[in-house]
């Protein structure tokens, strides 16, 4: 195999084939933040479907609190006398 077949018919294949990939790269990081930027929302989206059903679960007058990394997070307290209304309150961390 020659020189002349690595190149191509006019010198054109390697030069595409190295911007490709040059492009490939600058692209990886917009694509990883796309990513976890998506990861991001349907972790949230999946907490606050958690945190209904959890909140929808009480008993008239429990109360529940939600812990991230050792810490409160959220407080879910149901009162007894008012019927289903529930209240929740971010606490500080």
């Amino acid at each position: 195999m020659t020189w002349l077949e690595w190149m191509g018919a006019g010198g054109i294949s390697i030069p595409v084939l190295l911007l490709a990939y040059f492009a490939l790269r600058r692209t990886k990081s917009a694509l990883e933040m796309c990513l976890q930027v998506f990861l991001q929302a349907r972790t949230e989206r999946e907490h606050r479907a958690t945190m209904i059903a959890m909140a929808a679960a009480l008993p008239q007058g429990g109360a529940a609190a939600r812990f991230e990394e050792g810490q409160p997070t959220w407080l879910f307290y149901k009162h007894s006398e008012q019927g289903p209304r529930v209240i929740a309150s971010r606490e500080a961390a």
